[in-house]
């Protein structure tokens, strides 16, 4: 399904990651991975699509901030900076991946 205008980006239910937990670089429990936002043009994964039951919101983290994928998905980003992150709602737009790196203090993947 794709979930950007320019269709270039689709939700995928990846099975090695779902429901894995996401836990933030300062140890804190963030939310669930329940999808992945995939550039298949690239075959590159950009998202995971976190789903927080404390906040019940689902949120991307980008895959270029994810260091560790096993038993549970780490993350580069304080738990500070992943809550600042805006709630994702089933559309990535440029404005919504521009709010997530600036919520993550982190250059862009396309710059």
């Amino acid at each position: 399904m794709w979930i950007n205008e320019s269709k270039t980006l689709w939700e995928d239910r990846n099975r090695d990651t779902w429901q894995l937990p996401l836990f933030s670089s300062d140890g804190i429990y963030c939310g669930n991975v329940v999808a992945q936002v995939v550039d298949p043009h690239q075959c590159m994964v950009r998202y995971f699509i976190v789903f927080s039951r404390q906040n019940q919101r689902q949120f991307l983290v980008p895959s270029d901030a994810v260091e560790l994928i096993d038993q549970k998905v780490q993350c580069s980003v304080r738990a500070c900076h992943l809550r600042q992150i805006p709630k994702f709602c089933q559309t990535v737009s440029p404005q919504l991946e521009s709010d997530v790196y600036r919520a993550i203090e982190s250059k862009p993947y396309w710059e």
